[in-house]
């Protein structure tokens, strides 16, 4: 009897160990409690990259490869499906746009025609067209010809119309593919960047709180992770950053390379540009490590996954959001009171830009959606569009045929000798000539809005 009972305690006792084990295991693994602030930052910290990864949409692979590789032509019509605050139903229903256009991707050529209408009165027309590396529209409006630019010496000429400008030199297009891969060996160098951050920081600049965030509309209780780092803390982990990666072919390589496919310009994806700049940095971080840049970087945690990086530099913020939900999954990029939404929601993917001007929010929203099939060659291109100007909002719809085939006939661009290329003119012209070009296209645009009872604010800030 003695021993049954003995036998029992022990098992009972084992089974409590057991459950405890899981207990602690399940506590250690699925949440943070166990975790100092340190550690639980850092866990989701090294999460950004995973973040992205929804960038890389392959849900569209086939139709893109066929628009690079075989002509097609699309006609299409978009029309206007509500509006609030802009003018009256009667006047938004009569208007149409309709799109004719031919696109030869391996021939550098393409051409479209758009065309508003008025019921069956011709508001407005413009041609865009691309030859090789111009691009260039055209309107009887505007202009008695083309007017273009070249995918060339571009951050001068964007300099001379906006000022200061981070425009690269030439704009490739984005290889989200590309941009995110990431070697065995390269991912072992920036792992090692990880550790000389995780090592380089005292206990008391981490902190932890909760707090609401709002995203795409949603709330959302959040656990936060704060790394806030003083003027001379900065300035020392930055000096020991830069100074290891400047020794680091791989990471300069690395970091070059992806710059590069960042659209960014030559100071930044040159080795040896991005190498002096660095040593730069470096030198004015000894000469005055009080004056170095308070950096505070915070992750936020919904659901044990890393919801939101938020950097702030001074008074620069950059932002990355990954919301999964349901059939929603989304990337949000941010830089101050701009933001950059790109994912997919059901069979759409979302293109959304927003932003604040003068209190007022304003953006514009694309989603598209293909239907039909590439091997049928009955491919639809769907679209639907929300535009936001303060309490001003408009939702239009588009669907465009889209017919693959090798005979889609003359695709009519321009002679460069007849086209106003900005390349061609010195930088003292450049800015007078667009300022000019902006007024124009906000005369005409407001005119002819007033033509059929419209309001419109002008296109352009002036």
């Amino acid at each position: 009897m003695k021993y049954k009972n003995l036998k029992l305690k022990i098992i009972v006792i084992v089974s409590i160990i057991i459950i405890l084990a899981i207990t602690f295991a399940i506590l250690f693994f699925f949440t943070d409690i166990f975790r100092t602030k340190r550690g639980a930052f850092f866990r989701y910290f090294r999460n950004v990259n995973s973040n992205l990864e929804i960038l890389n949409n392959t849900d569209y692979e086939d139709f893109d490869k066929a628009q690079q590789s075989t002509p097609y032509i699309e006609n299409g019509e978009m029309i206007v499906q509500s509006s609030s605050n802009i003018a009256d139903s009667s006047i938004m229903d009569k208007l149409k746009l309709r799109v004719d256009g031919k696109v030869n991707n391996q021939k550098e050529k393409a051409n479209y025609n758009l065309t508003i209408t008025s019921n069956i009165n011709e508001l407005f027309k413009i041609s865009l067209a691309r030859e090789k590396n111009v691009y260039a529209f055209s309107s009887p409006l505007i202009s008695n010809g083309y007017i273009g630019i070249k995918n060339e010496n571009l951050k001068e000429i964007s300099s001379a119309i906006v000022g200061e400008s981070y425009v690269p030199n030439e704009i490739t297009k984005l290889q989200f593919d590309k941009i995110l891969e990431m070697s065995k060996v390269e991912k072992s160098h920036v792992d090692s960047y990880f550790n000389l951050l995780k090592n380089s920081t005292q206990d008391s600049a981490f902190s932890k709180y909760s707090e609401k965030l709002q995203i795409d509309g949603g709330i959302y209780n959040v656990t936060s992770y704060d790394l806030k780092l003083e003027n001379e803390e900065s300035a020392n982990i930055q000096d020991t950053m830069y100074s290891k990666i400047i020794q680091d072919s791989i990471m300069m390589n690395y970091i070059t390379s992806k710059l590069k496919l960042l659209n960014f310009d030559d100071e930044y994806t040159n080795i040896n540009s991005l190498n002096i700049k660095m040593r730069e940095k470096i030198e004015e971080l000894r000469l005055h490590p009080s004056s170095a840049e308070t950096i505070e970087i915070t992750v936020s945690e919904y659901k044990q996954r890393n919801v939101k990086t938020t950097i702030k530099i001074n008074g620069l913020t950059l932002g990355l959001t990954h919301l999964s939900e349901g059939n929603k999954n989304i990337v949000i990029l941010e830089l101050n009171d701009k933001a950059l939404t790109i994912g997919k929601e059901d069979d759409y993917r979302i293109l959304k830009y927003s932003y604040t001007e003068d209190d007022i929010n304003k953006s514009i929203e694309i989603k598209t959606k293909l239907e039909g099939t590439i091997a049928e060659n009955n491919i639809s291109r769907l679209m639907d569009i929300t535009t936001i100007n303060g309490i001003k909002v408009a939702n239009y719809s588009y669907r465009g045929n889209i017919n693959f085939t090798n005979d889609i006939g003359t695709i009519e661009t321009f002679d460069e000798s007849s086209c106003a290329i900005l390349n061609d003119y010195g930088i003292d012209q450049i800015a007078p000539f667009m300022t000019q070009l902006k007024e124009r296209i906000n005369n005409i645009y407001i005119t002819k809005g007033a033509s059929i009872g419209i309001n419109l604010d002008p296109i352009f800030e002036m």
